[in-house]
């Protein structure tokens, strides 16, 4: 790879593979090539089942654990925001959460322990904090005709399944970047960079500086976690050709830094890159076409085992622990009628410890 040579979309998806990712790309071979064999047993079950939906009476919902298994599982690895601020499961829709204090964890009583004494009570504060899910929910149809004329039903009542849950997916990404790039939701662990110091002037700018600054004012806080940097895919190519970066490794590599390569030299667990992209105009209008993820740097800790006593930047609390997905069978469209697929969920993007993050909002200009 020469240093003129800019990642793209595809380079950013296949460096940064979940594996979640991978495990649902496998099941979808695996389920497209028993669909279309059409000899399983289990999918002429499924086919059967979603054939009974047509003798119930019109509206009436129904899940189909297959379908319902597809629209959990799938994962668009373009998509960058859970990974940061991963999922919760609450058991209600609204509820209240506890927010322990940092004092608690920097002082304390006295250890000491006589030979009959007593142990001194560390004092625990705590406040709280209340989450508000919100209903969300997407669908698609399918014709009847068009799965009469297809060997496998199943195969595409599964791509009606993936296209309502990856738009759906578009739509949270678009919330949690909004989020993690908003410079108020990180309270005074913010900071813009001067024009002369930006990370694309010809000397390189502060770039290290910065970001030695960024990462000393995170708050590591209580529980596992890693702290993971994020940005756009234009901000990272920048930063993969900034010279100070570059010069940091002259000696024993050669071409441009990868995001884990720079994410070493700061003490990150990796650099995330937003490489989606979003349709900003309003329907019915000409398409146009922006990026997801603005060009701005961040920091924010992660935990590693999700939870709200453990101290991470942000959580997304979904009521239930994932999307719920449905069909019904419409007799009243087209002449022989057709399926529906409603893809729901209940959530809310919380900021939980503000001071485990930090946002540079002029990295580049």
């Amino acid at each position: 790879m020469s240093n003129y040579q800019m990642l793209t979309m595809s380079d950013i998806v296949g460096y940064q593979r979940t594996p979640e990712g991978l495990a649902y790309e496998a099941k979808r071979k695996r389920l497209g090539a028993i669909a279309r064999a059409n000899k399983d047993p289990k999918v002429r079950a499924v086919n059967a089942d979603l054939a009974r939906i047509r003798a119930i009476s019109p509206g009436t919902v129904h899940q189909n654990s297959t379908l319902s298994s597809v629209s959990v599982q799938y994962k668009n690895d373009e998509y960058i925001g859970l990974r940061l601020m991963p999922m919760v499961s609450a058991a209600k829709l609204s509820d209240i959460y506890y927010i322990y204090d940092k004092r608690g964890r920097l002082a304390g009583p006295d250890d000491e322990l006589g030979a009959r004494g007593s142990a001194n009570e560390i004092n625990e504060t705590r406040s709280t904090a209340t989450y508000s899910c919100v209903s969300r929910g997407l669908k698609d149809y399918v014709d009847a005709l068009t799965l009469a004329n297809q060997d496998a039903p199943l195969n595409e009542m599964v791509d009606v399944v993936e296209a309502v849950t990856d738009v759906m997916d578009l739509k949270q990404e678009i919330r949690l970047a909004t989020a993690l790039t908003t410079s108020g939701n990180y309270g005074s662990n913010t900071a813009a960079i001067a024009a002369a110091n930006r990370w694309n002037t010809a000397s390189g700018g502060t770039i290290i500086a910065d970001m030695q600054a960024a990462k000393a004012a995170l708050w590591s806080g209580r529980g596992a976690g890693s702290v993971y940097g994020f940005c756009s895919i234009d901000l990272w190519n920048v930063i993969s050709r900034n010279p100070a970066i570059l010069d940091l490794f002259k000696y024993t590599a050669g071409g441009l830094a990868m995001p884990k390569q720079v994410a070493g030299y700061f003490g990150l667990a990796d650099i995330l890159v937003g490489a989606g992209r979003k349709d900003t105009a309003n329907a019915g209008q000409t398409a146009s076409y922006s990026r997801i993820w603005p060009n701005s740097f961040g920091m924010v800790r992660v935990a590693t085992s999700p939870g709200i006593r453990n101290a991470a930047f942000g959580y997304t609390f979904v009521m239930g622990g994932q999307r719920r997905n449905d069909v019904w069978f419409d007799n009243t469209l087209g002449t022989e009628g057709g399926y529906y697929c409603r893809v729901t969920t209940k959530e809310d993007h919380k900021i939980v410890a503000s001071d485990t993050g930090y946002l540079i909002t002029t990295p580049m200009g």
